[in-house]
């Protein structure tokens, strides 16, 4: 009799810890604690102001929202596809904000490359990841039903560039390097490079020189000590905005 009871008691034990394993599939809703791929991208998305892109792991994103990777793992199918869905997200937020256009090129896209300048400087992460890193700079891993922005995005910036009346070849020029200094320029912006973030270090080294030995470094040395992200971004747009004027000019001479 004692065995028989010994035995029942085992049988049960295995058919309590058989029920308790989960079977594959959708994550039990009390396990979950409402997570969704939206709010993983968007917790994500969030973490790339401060963390470059590509140090975000699966993992930092698991801890920060206090879940398993494992769980993460079940909306977000991989690496690639974190980052490809920050990138997305990051686009999505930026056309939202997109200007209206207005009847003068110049000031639409001086407008529009302020708006992308500084979404880059307010995502520090993802602007230290796409000036390394040409992977889902533009084009994203998106499923059939989703939209990719950053294709989006490029579409209204070509466009942009375009109603200047520049030549097809013109446009895709201006278009990438535009796009390429703002990169950059919102990149050193974010990372304290530009010579007003270390103006005393930089003023003691140029006083030290010889002015007889470097005289070009001397005759121009104060004007690179107030160069901060902002002056490097409007010099920059003024630039580009004066080489669109001369390829117009040649153009029209043609």
């Amino acid at each position: 009799m004692a065995v028989r009871k010994e035995v029942s008691k085992k049988t049960n034990v295995g058919q309590a810890t058989r029920s308790s394993k989960r079977a594959p599939g959708r994550p039990l809703a009390q396990d979950n604690n409402n997570i969704s791929k939206e709010s993983i991208i968007r917790t994500a998305l969030a973490m790339s102001r401060k963390t470059p892109l590509q140090d975000l792991s699966i993992v930092m994103v698991a801890k920060q929202m206090e879940v398993t990777p494992a769980l993460i793992h079940y909306y977000i199918e991989g690496r690639d596809w974190l980052t490809s869905g920050i990138m997305n997200r990051f686009y999505k937020d930026l056309l939202r904000k997109w200007p209206k256009p207005n009847a003068d090129w110049e000031t639409d896209l001086v407008a529009v490359a302020e708006l992308i300048f500084e979404q880059f400087v307010r995502y520090a992460g993802i602007a230290a990841y796409v000036v390394t890193h040409s992977r889902f700079r533009i084009f994203q891993l998106t499923l059939p039903e989703e939209v990719d922005y950053g294709v989006e995005m490029l579409e209204r910036f070509a466009g942009v560039v375009r109603s200047s009346g520049l030549s097809s070849q013109e446009t895709g020029t201006f278009a990438h390097l535009i796009i390429e200094f703002l990169i950059s320029a919102s990149n050193g912006a974010t990372h304290n490079i530009y010579p007003r973030d270390h103006t005393s270090f930089l003023e003691e080294k140029a006083n030290d020189l010889d002015p007889e030995k470097y005289p070009n470094i001397h005759f121009c040395k104060k004007a690179p000590f107030e160069i901060g992200g902002r002056q490097v971004f409007e010099r920059g747009c003024h630039l580009f905005i004066l080489g669109i004027r001369q390829q117009l000019a040649k153009q029209a001479a043609s």
